[in-house]
Formats: C-alpha cells, sequence, structure tokens
C-alpha cells in the first residue's frame, strides 16, 4: 500500500482523458452527451464509495434498493487497469503493483469507475467494479491475492478479459512479446479504449550485475542457460535491451499511446509523479 504521504501527493493530479467520458453519471469528467449537469439522464444501482448526495431516496422506498441518479453532462469514466502477472513479472512485482495502485488511486479519486484485472495462464483475476476514494483499501485486499505465476502471453490474457466498456485503459506489464505489443494496443483501441502503457523493468534487467561463467534461468519456461558474462555479452545485452525499449516505445508513439518506463535502479515516490506529467497521463 503506498504511504499516505505519497497519496496526498496524488491529490493534486488528475488522469487525463483526450477523449470526452462516457459512462454513468457521478464522475468529474465532461460527457461527449448534452445538456447540463442538472438534466435527469438515467438510474443505477449504488456502489459503496459512490456520492450518496446523488442517492434517490424515492427509489429506495419503492424498490427497498440505494439508486443513484444519473444526469446528461458530468459524467464518470470507466477506468480498467491491465496488471501483467506472469511469472517474469516476479523480480518487478512490487514496482508493477505500486504503479497499479497510483493509476488506480486517481481514477478512484477522479470520480471514475474502475476495474482491476491480473492478467494470468492459469485464468485472468477480475477486481469488483470501484468508486470513490474509500475503494483504495478494497483495491488493496484485491492486489494482496494476486501473485505473478506461470508463463504469460499478453496478447491472449487481454484478449481474454470479458466487459471491456469505453474508457480509459492502463497496460502495466514488462511487454515481454515476440510480437511486440502493437497488436495488443490495436485490439484495445478496437474495444474503444484510450490506452496508456507502463513498462516496469527490475534493477537487474537494466544494469545486469554478472562476470565470468552464470547459469541463467528463464523465470517463465524454467529453461536455463550456461553464459560467460564477460564485457563483450555486457555490452551487447545492453543494445538489445535499448533496442527492445526503443521498439516498445515506437509502437506506442506511432499509435498515439502515452508510454512510461518504469526503472527498477530508481526510487518510485521520487520518479513517478514527473513521469506522469512529462509522458501525459495526467
Amino acid at each position: 500500500m503506498l504511504t499516505d504521504a505519497f497519496l496526498s501527493r496524488l491529490d493534486t493530479l488528475q488522469l487525463a482523458v483526450r477523449g470526452r467520458a462516457r459512462g454513468g453519471a457521478g464522475g468529474t469528467r465532461r460527457s461527449a452527451q448534452t445538456g447540463s449537469s442538472a438534466e435527469f439522464s438515467d438510474y443505477r444501482e449504488y456502489i459503496p464509495g459512490d456520492d450518496i448526495r446523488r442517492i434517490d431516496w424515492n427509489a429506495l422506498a419503492r424498490f427497498d434498493k440505494l439508486f443513484l441518479k444519473l444526469f446528461m453532462e458530468e459524467q464518470e469514466s470507466a477506468v480498467t487497469i491491465l496488471l501483467d502477472a506472469s511469472a517474469s513479472m516476479a523480480e518487478k512485482w512490487e514496482l508493477a503493483r505500486q504503479a497499479a495502485e497510483t493509476a488506480a488511486y486517481l481514477a478512484l479519486t477522479g470520480g471514475d469507475r474502475l476495474r482491476v484485472y491480473c492478467l494470468r495462464e492459469d485464468g485472468n483475476r477480475m477486481s469488483p467494479v470501484l468508486s470513490g476514494r474509500p475503494a483504495y483499501a478494497r483495491l488493496c485486499q484485491f492486489l494482496d491475492a494476486c501473485e505473478p505465476a506461470g508463463e504469460g502471453c499478453l496478447a491472449e490474457a487481454v484478449r481474454r478479459v470479458d466487459g471491456l466498456r469505453k474508457g480509459l485503459c492502463f497496460v502495466i506489464s514488462d511487454c515481454y512479446e515476440e510480437e511486440g505489443i502493437g497488436g495488443t494496443l490495436d485490439y484495445l483501441r478496437y474495444c474503444k479504449q484510450e490506452c496508456g502503457v507502463i513498462q516496469p523493468l527490475s534493477a537487474f534487467e537494466m544494469d545486469p550485475e554478472l562476470d565470468g561463467a552464470v547459469r541463467l534461468e528463464d523465470s517463465e519456461s524454467g529453461r536455463k542457460v550456461e553464459i560467460l558474462a564477460d564485457r563483450a555479452v555486457i555490452r551487447d545485452y545492453r543494445k538489445t535491451l535499448e533496442r527492445f525499449l526503443d521498439e516498445t516505445r515506437g509502437e506506442c508513439f506511432r499509435r498515439e499511446v502515452p508510454y512510461m518506463l518504469l526503472d527498477g535502479r530508481k526510487n518510485f515516490g521520487e520518479e513517478i509523479i514527473p513521469l506522469l506529467v512529462e509522458n501525459r497521463f495526467v
């Protein structure tokens, strides 16, 4: 769970959405629909954390259930977080989780409806729909129950996600995909998602401290390989890593998708907010 001091810093920020929101009422984003915020539109069931000022008490008396009034102009956006939970994420899981909590908190405090998916080979884990600042604790409980495991194919896991509503979507993954992340972003765009990509990499991945004969093991397949980690090998690795990051960044930029690299060598609390601003997430 993020510290109270860090959450207070996030309170000054709001997620950036290029398009106008479409969703249920109660949020702070301006809808594409016409009319004033006082113009009634519809009802939906109350979710803990919703603004109780919008509860229709007459509907409670009639149906013995809580309903919220929906209005035309100010509507909430649907925010989805797709968190890669394959075994390759284990070494940077805490970093990825902090990124997920940050994006989630901004959605909850922005009046949006949030759902988080942990994407795993043995089946995606799905949070309940969350709304309002008090739901942050429920989000943390959900993430506590998620652990990275198994081989992963991000593209396949994303296609198993059901019920995507038009809205804002964050993909948090190391992006280790043979075909790159472009196909996944194209699919999400087809599902009417406005995407952002956050790529966490561990300190070891960014700068492996290896010397001499070592045995490396693939965290997903278990396959082992022995190498002689001399200067030439480390130099080639760094060139390959830079090429991989450039390709991932390029896939995002060509689709006008905000992209952010989280470097595990750096302090998350000090780096994340400037990165969010610099890369147009807020």
